[in-house]
C-alpha cells in the first residue's frame, strides 16, 4: 500500500516537472501555412513572410486535382497563378474579406476580378502580377519593332527560333494583337517549342532567338548574360497574375501586414526589380523606379499609357472553351 503513495519530496518533483512541461507546451504554437507551387512567389516575398507563418512548397503533380489533397492538410493560404484557376473548385475556398487592401487595387486588377462575377471574385485576391514579355538573345535590328508590337514574332528571321507559352489560350491572345491574316497559324509556325517553363534554357543555349515568358522569370538573367534583352511592346502585354485563396477550413485571416509591406518601399522596389509588380496604380509603382538599373527602367516604366494597355485573360465557359479548341485545331501549321 505504501508503494502506491507519493511522498512529499516525490510530489514536489512531479510538480516541478509538470510546470516545466506546461511552460514548454505554452511556448509551442502552431504556425499558419502558406502553400504554393514552384515559381509562383518571388523569393524576396517569401523571405518577408511573418514569423507566425511558414511556407510549404506544393507538388503540382500529385494528382489531377492537387487542391483537394492540400486543403485536407491544413493549408491556410494558397498562392497560385491565374492559369491554375480553371482547375480550382471554388466551393472549396472562402471569401478573402480584406476591404482595406482591395480598395487599393488598380484598374487591371478590378477588371480581372470583375470577369469572374461577385461570388467568385470575393474568394480571390490578386496580390501581384508579372507582364508577359519577349526575351531576345541579341535581337539586333528587330528590337525597335519589338518595342512597338508583338508582330515582330512573325518576322522570317525567327522562323523555328521562338519559344512560345505552353498555353494555347495565351498564344491565341498574342495572335489577336497582330494585324495579319491567318496570324495564329503563322505564329505557331514560328515556334521551335511551346515551353515557357524552360524558355530561359532555350535562349541561353542558343537553340532559340526569342522567347515569350513572364517578366519575373527573366529579369534576373539580364545582369548575368549581356547578350539578353527584354522587351514589353507599346501595345501592352497579357498579365500573369498571382492569386491568393483561402481554403474553406482555414481559420487564419489574410496576412495583412505581409501584403502591405510588399506593396510599399523598400520591399516593393526589390520585387519590381525582379519583374513582379503589386496591383497598384502606375504612380504608386513608379516610386520604385530607382530600384532598377537605368538600362532596365524603361522595360517596366516606359509610360503610363503602356501600363494601361496591359490585359488579362478572362475565364471561359464551356462554349467559349470549345470555340477556342476548334480554333486551335484549325490553325495547325
Amino acid at each position: 500500500m505504501n508503494d502506491l503513495l507519493l511522498g512529499r519530496r516525490d510530489f514536489l518533483r512531479l510538480g516541478i516537472v509538470a510546470g516545466v512541461l506546461g511552460l514548454s507546451s505554452c511556448g509551442i504554437s502552431k504556425k499558419a501555412t502558406l502553400g504554393s507551387f514552384h515559381g509562383i512567389l518571388p523569393k524576396e516575398l517569401l523571405k518577408s513572410l511573418p514569423s507566425e507563418w511558414r511556407f510549404k512548397l506544393l507538388d503540382s503533380n500529385i494528382s489531377t486535382d492537387p487542391y483537394k489533397t492540400y486543403f485536407a492538410k491544413e493549408i491556410d493560404l494558397i498562392a497560385i497563378g491565374d492559369g491554375w484557376l480553371r482547375t480550382l473548385d471554388f466551393k472549396t475556398v472562402q471569401p478573402i474579406g480584406e476591404a482595406k487592401l482591395q480598395g487599393r487595387l488598380n484598374r487591371q486588377a478590378i477588371i480581372f476580378l470583375s470577369s469572374f462575377g461577385p461570388d467568385i471574385a470575393s474568394k480571390l485576391f490578386p496580390v501581384g502580377f508579372s507582364p508577359w514579355a519577349m526575351l531576345f538573345r541579341g535581337g539586333g535590328t528587330w528590337l525597335p519593332k519589338a518595342k512597338e508590337t508583338w508582330e515582330v514574332l512573325l518576322e522570317p528571321d525567327f522562323e523555328g527560333k521562338i519559344v512560345l507559352p505552353s498555353s494555347p489560350r495565351l498564344v491565341m491572345s498574342l495572335a489577336d494583337r497582330m494585324g495579319y491574316q491567318d496570324e495564329l497559324r503563322r505564329l505557331r509556325g514560328q515556334a521551335i517549342t511551346f515551353d515557357d517553363q524552360n524558355a530561359l534554357n532555350w535562349i541561353i543555349s542558343g537553340r532559340a532567338k526569342v522567347a515569350v515568358l513572364p517578366l519575373q522569370h527573366c529579369m534576373g538573367a539580364l545582369s548575368k548574360d549581356p547578350r539578353l534583352r527584354v522587351v514589353i511592346p507599346n501595345q501592352g502585354a497579357p498579365l500573369n497574375w498571382t492569386i491568393l485563396t483561402r481554403p474553406k477550413m482555414s481559420q487564419e485571416p489574410l496576412p495583412y501586414s505581409w501584403i502591405k509591406e510588399a506593396w510599399e518601399l523598400p520591399l516593393m522596389g526589390r520585387l519590381i526589380s525582379k519583374g513582379w509588380l503589386p496591383p497598384l496604380s502606375y504612380s504608386e509603382t513608379l516610386k520604385a523606379i530607382n530600384f532598377l538599373p537605368k538600362e532596365h527602367q524603361s522595360i517596366i516604366f516606359s509610360s503610363e499609357e503602356v501600363f494601361d494597355r496591359f490585359w488579362s485573360l478572362s475565364p471561359l465557359d464551356e462554349w467559349d472553351q470549345k470555340i477556342l479548341e476548334d480554333r486551335w485545331l484549325k490553325s495547325t501549321p
